[in-house]
C-alpha cells in the first residue's frame, strides 16, 4: 500500500518544473554545480546525499510551490524507506512549512493524507525503525509538516500488534523528559505537540486499548527482550492504576 501510494504521488507531481536557480543558497551551502544537477536530474534518480544537502542548506522562508512539488515525491519516496534527507529525522520535510492550503488540489491533499496514514502504519508494524529512529521522532515529523496527526493516533489506538505496544511502550517511558515529564524528551517537540499527545495518552479509551493490549501480549507469552517484558509489565501497572483514577 505505501509504496503504491509513493508511485500515485509520483504521477501527480510529474507535471511539476524546477526552475534554475533553486530556492537554496549557493554561496555556502551548495555549489552551483550540484544546484544545476539537482535541477537537471530526474526527481526518482535524486541521490539522497544531494537533497539533503538541499533540504538542509539556506534557503528562503517559502520555496516556491512548483519547485516543493517538483522535489516532493522523492522526500516521501526516501522517508518512506528510512532514508531521510537531512540530519534529523525530524525536519526531513522542513520545506512544507509555511503550508498554504489553498495552494494544492483536492487530489494532491487526498494523496498526502494517504501517505501520511500508510507511512505512519507501516512505522507501527517495524520494532525497531532503522536507523535509531523512535516513533516520537515521526509523530513530530509528520506534526511540523501540517499532517493530520489526530488520523494517525486513531489509527494507533486500533493496532493491537505487538510492534505497535512497543512503539507505545517506548513513547510512554522514554518520549518525555525523565526530571520534567511536561516537556517532550525530543528537542524539535515543542509545547503545542506536547499538548496533543498528553491529550490523547490521558484519554480514558486510550488507557483501556493499550493495557488491554499490553496484556495480551503478556498472557500469550510472545516472544520478547526481558527488558521489554519487564517495562510491559510495569507499563502495565501504571495504566491500571490511571483506569482506577478514571
Amino acid at each position: 500500500m505505501l509504496k503504491e501510494t509513493v508511485e500515485k504521488l509520483y504521477e501527480q507531481f510529474s507535471t511539476y518544473k524546477a526552475v534554475r536557480p533553486l530556492d537554496i543558497c549557493t554561496y555556502c551551502c551548495m555549489s552551483i554545480e550540484n544546484e544545476e544537477l539537482l535541477a537537471s536530474l530526474l526527481v526518482r534518480e535524486i541521490p539522497k546525499d544531494l537533497l539533503a544537502e538541499y533540504n538542509d542548506g539556506a534557503s528562503t522562508a517559502k520555496t516556491p510551490i512548483d519547485e516543493l512539488k517538483h522535489f516532493l515525491p522523492r522526500y516521501l519516496e526516501l522517508i518512506s524507506q528510512f532514508e531521510f534527507p537531512t540530519h534529523s529525522a525530524e525536519i526531513a520535510l522542513r520545506r512544507l512549512t509555511p503550508y498554504d492550503e489553498t495552494e494544492w488540489s483536492e487530489q494532491e491533499l487526498k494523496l498526502l493524507r494517504q501517505f501520511s496514514l500508510d507511512y505512519f502504519e507501516y512505522c507501527l508494524a517495524v520494532y525497531p525503525l532503522p536507523e535509531y529512529i523512535q516513533i516520537d521522532s515521526v509523530i513530530i515529523m509528520l506534526w511540523h509538516s501540517q499532517f493530520e496527526i489526530k488520523d494517525l493516533l486513531l489509527l494507533w489506538e486500533t493496532d493491537k500488534s505487538k510492534e505497535s505496544i512497543l512503539h507505545y511502550k517506548d513513547l510512554m517511558f522514554y518520549g518525555f523528559k525523565q526530571h520534567n515529564p511536561s516537556k517532550l524528551n525530543n528537542p524539535f517537540g515543542g509545547k503545542p505537540i506536547y499538548d496533543f499527545l498528553r491529550q490523547w495518552l490521558d484519554k480514558e479509551e486510550v488507557i483501556k486499548h493499550f493495557s488491554g493490549a499490553i496484556e495480551e501480549i503478556i498472557l500469550q507469552e510472545e516472544s520478547l527482550e526481558e527488558p521489554d517484558l519487564d517495562e510491559l509489565n510495569l507499563l502495565y501497572e501504571i495504566l491500571a492504576s490511571k483506569k482506577n483514577i478514571h
